[in-house]
């Protein structure tokens, strides 16, 4: 009893619990990789790049330093599959409803947790929820690899038989759903842009993964054909910002990416393969990371735009990665509050949390320091070597960001001590930096509950 107190004290904090779960999941990967039966020359790969491709996996960034479409055996992209679904899901999330179906109770301290990481902050029901979100990604993930397989069986003649279309289409949904960019191809989605089916059958798998597993619950719930205004129900405040951020993020993408690169990276598409490849390019930048033309070709105005979208990301509790489209709507918020000299910034007629103001700010900081630590790491790392600084930068966003979008191969360039300052930054990225924060320098809730008198400090 002891002992359990004593580990319990030591690991049992759930920022720990999951810190320790993806490290797990990484050493695991990084040993799968290493194998000669996940390599098609059959040999052993203990090295660095097997640590940074099972990190890639588990934290569904994407970036890729072996070309696993040519590298990898069956085994080992079936290994890959399951670790970017383990990072998809979250392994807290996957262990906890193994856990529920053995009938296990959790504490008030795990469910308050497993909601955090669900993306909301108060516990209710947890079983029911992430027995609907296990079932609800399942459905999409098998319904995206069979369309996506009939698709490419289809459209695409030459491309082989229906066994390996369908283990295709299978690869390019879970890809997909759980925004990592990993291509079975060394140019990423660019075969596949020429049709418009498996470009949109992409998009929908990577905006119904990143809008989170709560916004999908609230949005079930809805009922819009009863008359009773109540028995509609009503989509909460974090369903709406979500879903604004999605269009909100389209809508500015279209705007820029079509007049910025109409006579640049899109100039020998066609008109329809020009639009595709700028709504593919929207929801790309967002987090799912895939490339329909070479990001190289884009010009710097574009790469600077690529990049503010990456830093944002996606959703709370999502498959996304990025610093998440509430907090800059929070954010915002916050600005528009100073702006009338209001105590309370609000949203939709909404007071929104002083907790959350200040965890807006505190995500927001933390992450744009470590992409500055990331990318000034990187370029002393790389020094000398073939990438370019504005790819190295380019690279430190996308991998805090788990976006997976890399500029001329950069990833597979770097040197032993880029590949961990990459790996690092992807671990961060995706467990958060608040989460590894609190996890390293956990204080006593007894500490936590000092407060000194408060005195003015005169700010910009």
């Amino acid at each position: 009893m002891i002992a359990r107190t004593r580990f319990q004290r030591s690991f049992g904090a759930p920022s720990r619990l999951v810190v320790l779960a993806f490290a797990a999941a990484v050493a695991a990967g990084a040993l799968l990789f290493a194998l000669p039966a996940s390599r098609a020359d059959g040999a052993w790969h203990l090295d660095l790049r097997s640590l940074f491709l099972a990190t890639s996996a588990a934290c569904v960034t994407g970036l890729d330093p072996v070309g696993v479409g040519a590298a990898l055996t069956p085994f080992g992209k079936t290994v890959l599959v399951v670790l970017v679904e383990l990072g998809g899901l979250g392994i807290m999330t996957i262990g906890t409803f193994l856990f529920l179906a053995a009938g296990r109770s959790l504490s008030v301290d795990e469910e308050r947790s497993v909601m955090n990481t669900l993306g909301t902050g108060t516990p209710r029901q947890v079983g029911p929820i992430l027995r609907q979100t296990v079932a609800f990604t399942l459905f999409w993930e098998l319904s995206g690899a069979l369309a996506m397989a009939a698709r490419l069986h289809a459209a695409f003649p030459g491309y082989g038989s229906a066994v390996r279309s369908l283990a295709h289409g299978a690869f390019f949904s879970v890809m997909s759903f759980c925004n990592a960019g990993f291509s079975l191809f060394p140019d990423s989605f660019a075969p596949l842009l020429r049709d418009p089916a498996m470009t949109l059958l992409s998009c929908l798998l990577s905006f119904v993964g990143g809008i989170g597993f709560i916004v999908h619950a609230s949005l079930l719930s809805l009922r819009p054909w009863r008359r009773n205004r109540l028995a509609r129900g009503r989509l909460p405040l974090h369903g709406r910002l979500v879903l604004e951020g999605v269009a909100a993020v389209v809508g500015l993408s279209l705007l820029a990416y079509l007049p910025l690169e109409a006579g640049g990276a899109y100039a020998g598409l066609s008109g329809g393969e020009t639009f595709r490849a700028a709504l593919f390019q929207a929801f790309s930048s967002r987090s799912s990371g895939f490339a329909c033309v070479s990001v190289a070709s884009y010009g710097p105005a574009t790469l600077a735009f690529t990049m503010a979208l990456m830093f944002v990301g996606a959703a709370p509790g999502s498959t996304g990665g990025g610093v998440k489209t509430t907090t800059v709507a929070v954010l915002f918020a916050t600005v528009r509050a100073m702006f009338h000299s209001r105590d309370t910034p609000e949203l939709h007629g909404r007071s929104v949390p002083r907790r959350a103001v200040g965890d807006a700010i505190a995500v927001t900081v933390l992450a744009a320091a470590a992409v500055a630590a990331t990318a000034f790491a990187l370029l002393l790392a790389e020094a000398g070597g073939p990438a370019r600084p504005g790819a190295l930068v380019f690279e430190a966003v996308s991998a805090f960001a788990n976006n997976g979008m890399e500029i001329d191969g950069t990833t597979a360039s770097l040197s032993g001590p880029g590949l961990l300052v990459v790996s690092v930054a992807m671990f961060a990225g995706r467990l958060g930096p608040v989460a590894l924060v609190l996890t390293l320098f956990r204080r006593r809730r007894a500490d936590l509950s000092k407060r000194f008198p408060e005195e003015n400090v005169i700010v910009g």
